[in-house]
C-alpha cells in the first residue's frame, strides 16, 4: 500500500498568470513517481504470500504473452488482403490498456486515429490488393464503444479515397467486400456502402429508417411528486432542460431539430447513393413522398440516386430478400462459407487489420529513425511534430486540470510545433470551459503554437466554447455542434408534499443567502434577479468568446446563437466551422500552420545529403508529421503503472525546465458519446447535455434519480 510522503509540504498553491487572469491551483507536493510503503503494512503468512505471488506471476506472464502477440510483426506479402473485424475492434483513444489484455479475448485495441491512418497506409501500399470488412454482430463485444455517425463519415471518406486510388493503380482489380450476419444499425450499412460488394446472411435485416426522436417530458410527473423547477435559459432554442421544465418542444426548438434531422437524413442517403451508384442506376422507384418534398425544400439540389435512397429510407427497414431485390446488397451468403473460401485461396495472404497496422507502423518508424539526429540540430524541412489531446466527455472540474496540464505540456514541449484538440463532448460546466479556453489562448500567445480543433460526433455548448479559442475548427458533415447558449435550472420541492409523506423540515438560516442553494426554498426578489443575472452574464461572455475567436460581429453571432444546434455541414456555411474534415485533415492543417510560422533554416552539405536520401524529409505537397504526446504505453511495464497512486506535479517553471520529461505521451480520455442512436430505435439521440450543462447550476440529482427509476421500471415491463 502506498501513501503520500507526509514529510513534505502537504499542499502547494500555484498561481499561473494567463492573460493577466490569476488561476489558483491547489495541488499535492511535488512528487514525481514518489512512493513509500506504509509502516502499518500487514504481514502475510508464507502460504498466502506464495499464493498471491503465483497469481501475480501468472497475470504477468499472460499479459506479457498478449502484449507480445499484439505487437508481433508479420511479413506483408504481395497481393495480400487486409481483413478488418469492425465489431471486435476496441476503439480506445488511450490506446492499449491492461484491462484489454487481461480479458482473455482476442481483441484488437486501436485508437480512432489508428484506424484512419491504417486505411490511408493501405491506400499507398502496392502490396495490398484487397480489403474485407466484417461487420457481423454475433459475439459483439460489450466493451466496444459504438462509433457515431460523424466518426463513420470519417472512416467512409477514407474508404472512398482508398477505393478511388486503388482502382486507378490496379485497373479495377482491387477487391473490397463487406460481409455481415445482419446490420444492427443504418450507420453500419452506410459504412458498408463504400465497398464494391456487400454480402449478408439470409436472416439479416437492414434497419434503414432515417432519423427522428421521441422525447419524454417529465414536468407533469414531477408536479405530482410536489417538485417544480425554476429556470432561466438563453435563448429559445436551448433545450437542455426542456424535458424538466416543459411538456413539449417550443416552436423554435422543434424547427431547429427538424432542420438537423433532415440534414442528417440527407447526408445518410447521399452517402449510400454514392456507394451504391451502380445498382441504384438500374432501380426504378416512385419518388413522391412527403419526406422527399420536405428534404427538397431544405436542400438546394438532390441527385436522382439520392432521391431513390430517400424513398427507400422512407419505406424501411428491409429483410435480406427485399434488400437484394432492391440492390441494397449483392449476395446472400453465410460468413462461415465466405471465410472458408478465403482460406482456401491462401490464408498466408490474409492480414488482420490490427496486425497490418502494427507492421506498417514499424516499417515507417524504421525509415524515419534517421530523422532524430537531424531534428536535434534544427527543424527538419517539411517535418512537423503535432500533439494530439482528446476531450471526450462532459467538461467539468474533475477533468479540467488534466486538460490544462496537457495543453501546458504540449505548449512547452520542444518536439511539438502544433496542437490538435480532438473534441467529442456535449459540453459541460461554465467555469471549467472558460478555464480551458483561457489555457488555449495562453499556449497560443505564450508558446506561439497553432491549435486546431477537430470535432467528432458532437462538440457543442461548453465544448464549442473551448473550440472558439482555436486557430481553426474542422468537423465532419454529421457532427452536432453549436448550442451557443446557457441554461440554469433549480428544482424546488414542495414542503406541503413532504408533509404528506411524513417529512417535516426545521430550517436555520443565519443569512438570507443560505436559502439560495436550498431545494426547499423558491428563489424570489433579489435572489431571483441574481439567478437570472448570472445566466445572462455567462451568455454574453459566451457570445463574446465566439465573436473574438470566429471574427464575427454581434449580429452574426446572434443569428447562430440562442442555443441552436447545427450539423457540421451547416456550420461551415454560417462560420462556426472552417472546413469539413476529420482528424487526419485536422492534423494536416495544424502541420501547415506550424510550417507557415517556421523560419527558413540553412543546412550544411552533410545534412542536405541526409535530406535528399530520405523522401519523407524532402519538401512535398503534404508535410511529414510525427504525432507526439499521444498516450499509448511505451513499454509492457508501463501498463502496470497506477497513475492514481503516482502524482506528477508541474509548476509552470518546472514545465519549461523539464522539457525532456514533457516528451512523455499524454492524452485526456473519457468514454466517447454516440450522438446517433441505433436505427433500431429510429432516432437521433436528442441533443441534451448533462444536468450541469454550461451553467452554475444547482444540483438536480434527485430529479435525475427519479427519472432513471422511471426508465428502469419502463425497461422491465
Amino acid at each position: 500500500m502506498f501513501q503520500e510522503n507526509h514529510n513534505k509540504q502537504n499542499t502547494i498553491s500555484l498561481r499561473s498568470n494567463f492573460n493577466n487572469n490569476n488561476l489558483l491551483y491547489e495541488r499535492k507536493p511535488n512528487l514525481v513517481y514518489s512512493k513509500i510503503y506504509s509502516s502499518n503494512s500487514v504481514v502475510l503468512p508464507p502460504f498466502k504470500k506464495l499464493f498471491l505471488s503465483s497469481i501475480l506471476l501468472y497475470t504477468g506472464v499472460q499479459s506479457y504473452r498478449q502484449w507480445r502477440k499484439y505487437n508481433k510483426s508479420i511479413t506483408i506479402k504481395s497481393n495480400s488482403t487486409v481483413y478488418w473485424n469492425v465489431n471486435k475492434t476496441i476503439i480506445d483513444d488511450d490506446g492499449l490498456r491492461l484491462t484489454h489484455l487481461l480479458n482473455g479475448k482476442k481483441n484488437d485495441v486501436m485508437t480512432f486515429l489508428d484506424i484512419i491512418q491504417t486505411i490511408e497506409e493501405i491506400k499507398n501500399d502496392d502490396r495490398i490488393t484487397g480489403f474485407i470488412a466484417d461487420l457481423s454482430t454475433i459475439n459483439e463485444l460489450t466493451v466496444n464503444s459504438k462509433l457515431g455517425f460523424a466518426q463513420l463519415q470519417e472512416i467512409k471518406h477514407a474508404l472512398d479515397e482508398l477505393k478511388e486510388i486503388k482502382m486507378k493503380k490496379l485497373n479495377n482489380n482491387f477487391k473490397m467486400l463487406a460481409l455481415t450476419d445482419t446490420f444492427d444499425s443504418q450507420e453500419q450499412y452506410f459504412l458498408a456502402s463504400s465497398f464494391d460488394k456487400i454480402s449478408m446472411e439470409p436472416a439479416g435485416i437492414i434497419p434503414l429508417t432515417g432519423y427522428g426522436t421521441v422525447q419524454p417530458f417529465f414536468k407533469l410527473l414531477l408536479e405530482k411528486f410536489g417538485i417544480h423547477t425554476q429556470s432561466h435559459i438563453r435563448n429559445e432554442y436551448k433545450n437542455s432542460f426542456s424535458y424538466l421544465t416543459s411538456t413539449e418542444y417550443n416552436n423554435s426548438q422543434r424547427k431547429n431539430l427538424v432542420q438537423v434531422y433532415s440534414n442528417l437524413t440527407h447526408q445518410l442517403a447521399e452517402g449510400i447513393a454514392k456507394g451504391r451508384e451502380k445498382t441504384l442506376n438500374k432501380l426504378k422507384i416512385l419518388k413522391n413522398s412527403n419526406l422527399l418534398i420536405s428534404l427538397l425544400s431544405s436542400s438546394k439540389s438532390i441527385d436522382d440516386n439520392t432521391e431513390k435512397v430517400i424513398e427507400l429510407i422512407n419505406q424501411g427497414p428491409y429483410t435480406a430478400n427485399e434488400a437484394i431485390e432492391l440492390g441494397l446488397i449483392d449476395s446472400l451468403n453465410y460468413k462461415r462459407s465466405i471465410i472458408t473460401n478465403l482460406k482456401k485461396e491462401g490464408s498466408d495472404k490474409i492480414i488482420i487489420f490490427s496486425k497490418y497496422h502494427n507492421t506498417r507502423s514499424k516499417e515507417i518508424h524504421h525509415e524515419k529513425k534517421k530523422i532524430l539526429k537531424l531534428a536535434e540540430i534544427k527543424p527538419v524541412p517539411n517535418h512537423v511534430g503535432v500533439s494530439l489531446i482528446n476531450i471526450n466527455d462532459d467538461i467539468n472540474s474533475s477533468c479540467t486540470e488534466d486538460i490544462i496540464k496537457s495543453l501546458m505540456k504540449a505548449g512547452y514541449d520542444k518536439n511539438t510545433e502544433a496542437i490538435v484538440l480532438r473534441i467529442d463532448s456535449n459540453g459541460g460546466d461554465f467555469g471549467p470551459s472558460d478555464a480551458i479556453w483561457e489555457a488555449i489562448n495562453f499556449v497560443k500567445q505564450e508558446c506561439k503554437k497553432p491549435i486546431v480543433a477537430s470535432f467528432g460526433n458532437v462538440a457543442a455548448s461548453g465544448a464549442y466554447y473551448i473550440a472558439s479559442g482555436c486557430d481553426k475548427i474542422l468537423a465532419s458533415p454529421g457532427t452536432i455542434t453549436g448550442s451557443i447558449g446557457v441554461a440554469s435550472v433549480k428544482p424546488v420541492i414542495s414542503k406541503q408534499q413532504l408533509k404528506k409523506w411524513g417529512i417535516t423540515l426545521d430550517e436555520i438560516h443565519i443569512t438570507e443567502g443560505t436559502k439560495y442553494y436550498s431545494i426547499f426554498n423558491e428563489l424570489s426578489g433579489p435572489h431571483l434577479e441574481k439567478f437570472i443575472k448570472h445566466v445572462n452574464e455567462a451568455y454574453e461572455l459566451f457570445k463574446k468568446r465566439v465573436m473574438d475567436g470566429r471574427k464575427m460581429d454581434t449580429r452574426k453571432v446572434d443569428e447562430v446563437a440562442g442555443g441552436q444546434i447545427w450539423t457540421g455541414f451547416d456550420a461551415t456555411t454560417n462560420g462556426l466551422v472552417d472546413k469539413i474534415g476529420g482528424i487526419s485533415r485536422a492534423i494536416q492543417e495544424a502541420a501547415h500552420l506550424a510550417l507557415s510560422q517556421r523560419g527558413s533554416e540553412a543546412f550544411n552539405n552533410k545534412e542536405k545529403k541526409l535530406i535528399n536520401k530520405y523522401s519523407f524529409l524532402r519538401n512535398s505537397e503534404e508535410p511529414s508529421i510525427e504525432i507526439v504526446n499521444y498516450q499509448k504505453p511505451a513499454s509492457f511495464l508501463e501498463l502496470f503503472e497506477n497513475t492514481s497512486l503516482e502524482q506528477e506535479i508541474f509548476t509552470m517553471d518546472e514545465i519549461k525546465e523539464n522539457s525532456n520529461i514533457l516528451n512523455s505521451s499524454h492524452s485526456v480520455k473519457y468514454s466517447s458519446p454516440t450522438t446517433i442512436s441505433s436505427s433500431n430505435h429510429q432516432s437521433l439521440t436528442n441533443f441534451k447535455p448533462s444536468k450541469t450543462e454550461f451553467t452554475n447550476n444547482v444540483s438536480i440529482d434527485l430529479i435525475q434519480n427519479l427519472i432513471n427509476y422511471i426508465h428502469s421500471i419502463n425497461n422491465n415491463l
